[in-house]
């Protein structure tokens, strides 16, 4: 029997959230890894715009050097947008050991973003010393 999104969730650590964005979001750390051997994945993602800002974009990406985009841009030009993002069950994995990062193009829009994921080991970590 396939597994439903709970089921990951339930079984590794769930960091689902949600973040309110006010008119001077910059930027934000939205999930922070436990640790260099662990991957993010992101399974559903809830964008809704509630006050406009024209030509501001909001994307989720990972903390890489090289940041995998994972959603958008998402426009913020008109109130009551919202978009909706599916990866299915096991999720879309970001780069292993790296954050999950709201990337705000410019200040002035509101809304809130809402995610759904989860958090497992995904290498080798090397054992303690006794």
């Amino acid at each position: 029997m396939p597994r439903d999104y709970n089921d990951y969730r339930s079984f590794y650590q769930d960091v689902s959230d949600s973040l309110n964005i006010a008119t001077g979001t910059s930027d934000t750390t939205l999930v922070t890894v436990r640790n260099a051997s662990h991957t993010i994945f992101l399974q559903k993602v809830h964008v809704q715009v509630t006050g406009a800002s024209a030509g501001v974009t909001w994307q989720l990406t990972d903390s890489a050097s090289t940041p995998l985009q994972l959603t958008g841009p998402f426009a913020t030009d008109t109130d009551g947008s919202h978009f909706d993002m599916d990866f299915g069950p096991e999720g879309r994995p970001l780069t292993e050991g790296t954050n999950l990062i709201l990337d705000v193009s410019g200040t002035g829009a509101v809304g809130s973003v809402t995610w759904e994921a989860y958090s497992r080991i995904t290498s080798a970590v090397a054992a303690s010393a006794a």
